[in-house]
């Protein structure tokens, strides 16, 4: 049989615990912890008690307080113990110790005396905190399906994805009211979403003059309802995500946003339906979740703060070099190959820089990736690594997207019963990304609505009385496939995107993913795949190793804290560029795929900024443009067919590979591997590469020091390639 709780002696407990307690692995343990809080509140400095069971556990675990299992008690019994640590800080509060202190509000109440038993001042209208109570380390999280009956009035922690938040307005909390037969102010305590006016209770059903309310007396806190949704790997099979409500009230408000993913501690506890919905509800009753203490999963870049450790480590991969390749081979390492894929969408989590013009015009800074392939060329793993990444992701598919999911909705809220707006996909990846797979199964209707979430970053809405903008600050990142399923050689590339231009336009990078038979390349997929299938891990490649998500998210928080602008002198560099591209593009009219427009070059700045961000700098040198021309032309030549690209480039991509082949036979007796222009010329006869092709692939890669060169007796280049490089 359980014994009797003896709340007096509780009481002296909590008063004992507060204080006492002295955190030993503070720096000054001179003070007790919780009563430097109560002097921070008592200096208008801090409005919350945070209560960490932790600490209640390691205090009484001492026998010398002759208290046993107390922290397992406020667990089972919440609401009663939060009360009591109310009360017993109410007589810790000590008197300030700073001068310039404004008198406010409860010290007027605290002042006033009260005329007589009826008014007197609850000790709840002059508590200027709230008492919140932090959850133990080693306390297991519950399952949002497995919280039940036996959980009410209990402390659970559990973790979910936040689908919907209300606006924060008041809830009265301590009603004033004036007697009007004897001038007296009366307090009516308020312990729930509901209460009786004191007018209709049994000392004042029969007076003449009830009671009026006094709003200015009144207490109100804030108060905020959302939705919890239990995550994914938790449904069963064949079953839905469960939901559960959660109240906020006091200062924990606004700290949650829809669509983050959270570990939420709080109290269960039932709600009794009232009004015309008990009509319909009969004895049902609803539960809630009374929220104590809210932990995000995954922080923001924003709230991302470096510690000495991560600065250390930042600096070491500096040092180790080619950070660039490192942090793109880090992305999904399972998946094989798709490297220059993997550097888009690096740049894409890093994004440019976003550009306020003095007229109020705004140049986006999100770089939008489409990526469209053939089936089984692993787009939606791509997808679903970098939502994992990012600390703000939405995934969604394209069939199962309307126009009103990805923008906004009106909804009637269940508690006002006012119309408002349920944001979309979009809308909820603001500041974030949003990852759309099946993006060309979307009705042609429903993509209509991302052309402006792609350019102006804004929704607009006029529905049901509603006029309004919402921001959908929002990078984009999309997986398709071509119109017939397969990517069809015989078919133009227009022809086999079947996707708007106006759309087409607004992508920064437009990747086409092809699946061709290659004996050598099939052969290192199917070993990395067997070899991810046996240890569940990918194959240990050469240099340093693949970098966890939490290092990823550390380095992208830093490089975002960089804002690079474009130097005068590289403008004619890129004036030159881009009037090259489209006088290009002018030559090719009749068999070019795509066109080059102003959005063109904005995506190159866009991409050039973001390699500079990498490099943590703040200003653009002319290797970022070229690599970003260099993505932008992969980008560009993907999409275009063999026929007229080959001609342009496998010449010098031919010429390379077979140079190095070559110069690995020789390094096998010679120091360094050796290859000779006569013997360039001999390898490479029966591809019918020119003389001039020759000479340019050897000039072009001995300028990026790949090799060096050495004149022959006529002249010519001969090839020395270090050992190292083979």
């Amino acid at each position: 049989m359980a014994s009797t709780v003896n709340y007096d002696e509780e009481k002296g407990s909590c008063i004992l615990f507060l204080s006492n307690f002295k955190d030993v692995y503070s720096g000054d343990s001179r003070r007790p912890k919780y009563v430097e809080m109560l002097q921070e509140i008592s200096n208008r400095k801090r409005r919350t008690l945070d209560i960490a069971l932790d600490d209640v556990e390691t205090f009484f675990e001492n026998t010398e307080h002759g208290v046993i299992e107390f922290c397992s008690r406020i667990e089972q019994n919440t609401l009663r113990y939060i009360s009591l640590f109310a009360q017993s800080a109410d007589g810790l509060v000590p008197a300030p110790n700073i001068d310039d202190i404004e008198a406010d509000v409860f010290d007027v109440l605290a002042d006033h005396g009260p005329s007589n038993k009826a008014s007197q001042v609850p000790p709840s209208l002059t508590r200027r905190f709230d008492v919140y109570l932090k959850p133990r380390t080693k306390a297991d999280h519950s399952k949002l399906r497995s919280i039940c009956a036996t959980n009410i009035g209990k402390l659970v922690t559990l973790r979910g994805v936040v689908t919907h938040i209300t606006d924060v307005k008041p809830l009265v909390t301590v009603v004033a009211y004036t007697d009007q037969e004897s001038g007296h102010e009366v307090y009516q305590e308020v312990n729930g979403r509901t209460f009786m006016p004191i007018e209709g209770t049994e000392g004042y059903t029969k007076s003449k003059n009830p009671p009026v309310m006094e709003t200015r007396g009144s207490k109100f806190t804030k108060f905020q309802e959302c939705r919890i949704q239990e995550l994914a790997d938790e449904v069963p099979e064949g079953a839905t995500p469960r939901t559960i409500s959660v109240h906020l009230r006091g200062e924990i408000c606004r700290s949650v946003k829809p669509g983050e993913d959270v570990i939420l501690t709080g109290v269960f506890l039932p709600e009794p339906i009232t009004g015309f919905a008990a009509m319909r509800a009969g004895l049902l009753t609803s539960t809630f979740l009374l929220a104590m203490d809210i932990q995000h999963t995954k922080l923001s870049y924003a709230q991302h703060k470096l510690t000495a450790a991560d600065t250390e480590e930042l600096a070491r991969m500096g040092e180790e070099g080619n950070v660039y390749d490192r942090l793109a081979q880090s992305i999904a390492p399972e998946i094989f190959g798709h490297e220059d894929v993997k550097k888009a969408m690096m740049l894409l989590m890093v994004g440019g820089t976003t550009k306020h013009l003095s007229d109020g015009m705004k140049l986006r800074g999100d770089i939008h990736v489409c990526l469209m392939g053939d089936p089984g060329v692993a787009k939606s793993q791509l997808l679903k690594a970098v939502s994992r990444i990012a600390p703000r992701a939405v995934y969604t598919t394209g069939k199962g997207s309307s126009g009103v999911g990805l923008t906004a909705a009106v909804m009637r809220n269940k508690t006002t019963k006012e119309l408002v707006l349920e944001g979309g996909a979009l809308v909820l990846a603001d500041k974030g990304i949003c990852c759309i797979d099946e993006f060309d199964k979307m009705e042609e209707s429903d993509r209509t609505a991302i052309h402006e979430v792609m350019e102006q970053q804004t929704v607009s809405i006029a529905k049901a009385g509603i006029t309004t903008t919402l921001n959908t600050r929002t990078t984009l990142l999309t997986a398709a496939n071509p119109a017939w399923g397969r990517y069809d050689k015989r078919r133009t590339p227009t022809e086999n995107i079947a996707l708007p231009a106006a759309l087409l336009s607004r992508f920064d990078l437009l990747w086409l993913i092809l699946d061709e038979s290659n004996p050598e390349n099939d052969k290192r997929l199917a070993e990395h795949i067997l070899h991810v299938h046996r240890y569940g891990v990918a194959p240990t490649r050469e240099g340093p190793a693949a970098l966890s998500p939490e290092k990823l998210r550390t380095y992208i928080a830093m490089a975002k804290s960089y804002e690079p602008c474009i130097t005068p002198d590289l403008t004619d560099y890129i004036t030159a560029v881009y009037s090259e591209m489209r006088q290009l593009e002018k030559g090719q009219m009749e068999t070019s795929s795509t066109y080059t427009t102003p959005r063109t070059l904005l995506s190159i700045l866009r991409l050039a900024q973001s390699i500079a961000k990498m490099r943590f700098d703040s200003v653009v040198i002319q290797s970022d443009i070229d690599e970003a021309l260099r993505l932008m032309k992969m980008s560009k030549s993907s999409l275009t067919s063999d026929s007229e690209t080959k001609k342009a480039e496998d010449s010098i991509s031919v010429c390379y590979r077979l140079i190095r082949d070559e110069a690995r036979k020789h390094s096998l007796s010679d120091a360094s591997g050796t290859v000779t222009y006569d013997r360039i010329v001999e390898i490479t006869a029966k591809y019918g590469i020119s003389r001039e092709d020759i000479l340019g692939c050897i000039q072009e890669y001995a300028d990026i020091a790949v090799w060096t060169l050495e004149k022959d007796q006529n002249g010519n280049p001969n090839v020395i390639c270090p050992n190292e490089d083979l």
